[in-house]
């Protein structure tokens, strides 16, 4: 059985530091070579994990959401001055 604290399951810590933090950096990088323009994958980001909080997650979940969008939009700003961007 998995351990829990506070209520708080390992597998919700392992989705919330570290698979999504994955998922929005690779598919910033990605979104942001496919794409050409810095604010796609943040909006996407920003839209997903917002319909994720009310359907799938709670309320609380939100923070998450901003925290990742401010990932998204620093990963997609990195990216923009390597690859020299417009």
């Amino acid at each position: 059985m998995i351990e829990s604290i506070k209520g708080v399951t390992m597998l919700e810590f392992l989705l919330i530091f570290l698979i999504c933090p994955v998922i929005v950096v690779v598919t910033s990088i990605v979104g942001f070579i496919l794409i050409k323009k810095w604010f796609v994958m943040p909006l996407l980001t920003l839209i997903v994990f917002t319909a994720l909080t009310f359907t799938v997650f709670n309320k609380s979940f939100f923070i998450w959401v901003v925290i990742f969008t401010i990932l998204s939009v620093s990963v997609s700003f990195i990216t923009k001055s390597i690859k020299g961007g417009n």
